[in-house]
């Protein structure tokens, strides 16, 4: 997934050091009216395509031989080593019977499939993948929530968190939402390159702020004991000398000159300009992810002066977990860090001896991804963590392409970017046509509409947030700006100024997410998603048409390169096949929430006729501890329901047919909420295969044309011997 940054770079032909050099110089470059300008740059450069890699997955089955009767991850290696006749060197163990291991070199494209497909051979291998890498996708007091400037420069101000009116149309309303919610007490994980924890806008909790203990999970680049200090071990991802610990501390993800020069090309294509090539600064990526879902709202300096931004959902806690480092992260990493942050252990978390998290996350925000598949490894631990109660949010990508991993795992809640006018911003990736995205929110787009700044373009419609100043190294904490003083730029962090990418819209409905939990804490993630669509609101036509046109559901396409090639990077007119079931609606969003929880428990799946089913609505709920104050059933047309109006009712079940029960629930506030269930018949038995009859529907249907040849035997019989004829009778004459 590029940036919008590297988008331009492409179009205008300039590394990252001539774009700085023009622009310092003054150089008024226009694009008029376009959705992508360079002022900000959520993501860093990186490979287009998935990069070579030495690293595989391994899951075996849940009864094979080397899952049961082999303990250790070397041994396992050896066997499946032994049996395939692929080198490979252990790693280590992430999860039940899941192990990653080292290839003797780095390999993509058909190579690696070859090896992969050799490794899946193994019969007792349940899958084998590459071990990829992931990018960091890039009213209140609060002095940035308005427009403004000082010294250093000028900022816009939170357009996106105030109610829609004609020129945000996109904006999302949270301001009307926080008189209900402000997400008090619930967890946003920001799963992503860690956090400046002494930002004043964010602050740790217990002491004033909100940031809870995290952790950091960039294992060294050995990868085979990510808590090891041992001095042979390396640290290029991580940068920060350290595997895992218990500091997720953003340390800079800058890329030198020096790393792009690597003789083993590590960091082949991280960097910035045309071809990547070029050094960049760090992004403070987790940190501007962090103050969008949950900076502190209209809290003061140790001057009394207020400072900073608001958070989405301005009240929730934030607990900070390091999986990206220098240009990217590998998924193993990701999902160690996914099952912790959700409060769940696993082998990889046993073994490594990581203290249990006392803070499991209601909301796992993950602001990163690639333009490749969701893994099985990645949608195992979306599976576990969502049957466990949590909610899984991911930015869409930046690609202007198919909606990328994570965001296309199933039950993830995928978010594409907009425009301020409700268009989807060039660079956000769309629905495929194997995933959609489930909802579009406010992600930025620096149009440039007064080109008469001496040193930058301003970005008039970033997301304001967080971030640090240190074009390295971590420095002096300070925000974004929409565009820098001149006397500034020569020493600032110019990636500092606005934050545009689908990375800020995800945080922003991770925020809602938790708004939306504290109205109603029953809600399930399933049941989020649905609300969260239904309170949408719709994509606008916009008064100009899209650049675009109307957006297509993206094809899956590729190049020799295995790029994708059907990309739309361009503005275009948002449908919900493409950008989701429309634009977030923050008060719309938590009014749903607030619905009480219709539930049906039928005392059988499936019923003969006659059989007497009990209907049971008691595990039906209310938010905010409210009653249910009115139950109403109804049925498929022509069956009676006795008890029609209480909590438990019954009905007899009438036909060799399926029937539908709805239940309509209403609370004493007069909101109401509706659920079905499926009563089938017992004509087709379940296990005696594909049209068997079930032995008692069979007795039924036998006594049934008993009774019927018998009826019918005794009226014609009664007929003849009053002279009538027989129905049916055929005579011979």
């Amino acid at each position: 997934m590029r940036s919008e940054l590297e988008f331009l770079q492409g179009l205008i032909g300039m590394s990252t050091g001539r774009w700085r050099r023009a622009l310092t110089a003054g150089a008024g470059l226009v694009l008029a009216g376009a959705a992508l300008t360079a002022s900000a740059a959520p993501w860093r450069g990186f490979p287009a395509a998935q990069t070579a890699t030495d690293r595989v997955i391994v899951k075996w089955r849940d009864s094979g031989v080397a899952a049961v009767q082999i303990a250790t991850t070397e041994a396992r290696t050896a066997r499946l080593s032994a049996a395939t006749g692929v080198a490979l060197s252990p790693v280590r163990t992430i999860h039940d019977r899941v192990d990653v291991m080292r290839l003797e070199s780095p390999m993509a494209g058909m190579a690696l499939r070859h090896v992969l497909s050799r490794l899946k051979a193994d019969p007792f291998v349940l899958y084998a993948e590459a071990d990829e890498r992931r990018y960091a996708l890039a009213a209140p007091n609060d002095p940035r929530f308005s427009a403004g400037s000082d010294a250093n420069g000028q900022w816009d101000g939170q357009w996106y968190l105030n109610d829609p009116n004609s020129t945000t149309p996109a904006a999302i309303g949270a301001t009307t939402a926080w008189d209900t919610a402000t997400g008090s007490g619930y967890v946003i994980a920001i799963i992503d390159t860690g956090v400046d924890l002494t930002h004043p806008d964010l602050g740790t909790y217990g002491a004033g702020g909100k940031l809870l203990p995290g952790y950091d999970f960039i294992c060294n680049d050995s990868g085979s004991n990510c808590t090891s200090t041992t001095a042979s071990n390396t640290y290029l991802v991580a940068n920060d000398g350290t595997g895992w610990d218990a500091d997720p501390t953003d340390p800079g993800d800058w890329i030198s000159l020096a790393d792009l020069q690597r003789s083993d090309n590590f960091f082949k294509g991280c960097g910035g300009g045309t071809n990547q090539d070029q050094p960049i600064n760090s992004t403070w990526h987790g940190t501007r992810v962090a103050g969008i879902a949950a900076a502190l709202t209209n809290n003061k300096d140790s001057n009394g002066n207020y400072v900073g931004i608001a958070g989405t959902a301005p009240d929730a806690l934030l607990l900070p977990v390091r999986v990206i480092g220098k240009c990217s992260g590998y998924v193993s990493d990701i999902v160690a860090g996914m099952y912790w942050a959700a409060g769940l252990t696993n082998t990889d978390i046993v073994n490594n001896a990581v203290p249990t998290n006392l803070h499991p996350a209601t909301v796992l925000n993950l602001s990163l991804g690639a333009s490749s598949a969701c893994t099985q490894t990645e949608q195992d631990a979306v599976n576990a963590i969502l049957q466990d109660g949590h909610a899984i949010v991911a930015a869409a990508g930046n690609d202007g392409g198919p909606v990328g991993a994570p965001a296309d795992c199933r039950g993830v809640i995928s978010v594409a970017g907009l425009r301020h006018i409700g268009t989807k911003v060039g660079y956000s990736d769309v629905s495929s046509t194997a995933s959609a995205i489930t909802i579009a929110a406010p992600a930025g787009n620096c149009v440039n509409v007064n080109s008469g700044y001496p040193w930058a373009l301003p970005c008039v419609y970033s997301i304001e947030t967080t971030s640090n100043d240190g074009l390295t190294v971590p420095g002096h904490p300070t925000y974004t700006y929409a565009l820098f003083a001149p006397g500034y730029a020569a020493t600032a962090n110019v990636l500092n100024e606005g934050s545009v990418g689908t990375s800020f819209a995800a945080p922003i409905v991770s925020g809602v997410v938790a708004l939306m939990v504290q109205a109603n804490p029953n809600l399930t993630s399933a049941r989020l998603i649905a609300r969260l669509q239904a309170s949408a609101t719709p994509f606008p036509t916009p008064a100009s048409p899209a650049t675009g046109g109307l957006c297509h559901v993206a094809a899956l396409t590729q190049d020799s390169n295995s790029k994708y090639t059907d990309l739309q990077t361009s503005d275009c007119q948002c449908t919900s096949a493409t950008c989701g079931a429309g634009m977030l609606n923050a008060a719309a969003a938590v009014s749903q929430a607030l619905n009480p929880l219709a539930s049906i428990t039928t005392s059988v799946s499936s019923a003969t006729v006659g059989q007497s089913v009990t209907l049971d609505g008691t595990g039906s709920t209310a938010s905010n501890n409210l009653p249910i104050a009115a139950y109403q059933w109804s049925a498929s047309s022509g069956v009676s329901i006795a008890n029609a109006h209480s909590a438990v009712a019954k009905l007899v079940f009438p036909a060799l047919r399926p029937i539908t029960v709805t239940l309509t629930v209403t609370d004493s506030m007069g909101r109401q909420d509706t659920a079905t269930a499926t009563i089938n018949s017992k004509l087709l038995s379940a296990g005696g295969g594909r049209g068997a009859l079930d032995p008692t529907a069979l007795a039924f249907l036998a006594l049934g044309a008993a009774t019927v040849f018998v009826r019918r035997r005794r009226r014609s019989l009664v007929m003849l011997r009053v002279g009538l004829p027989t129905v049916g009778r055929r005579t011979h004459g």
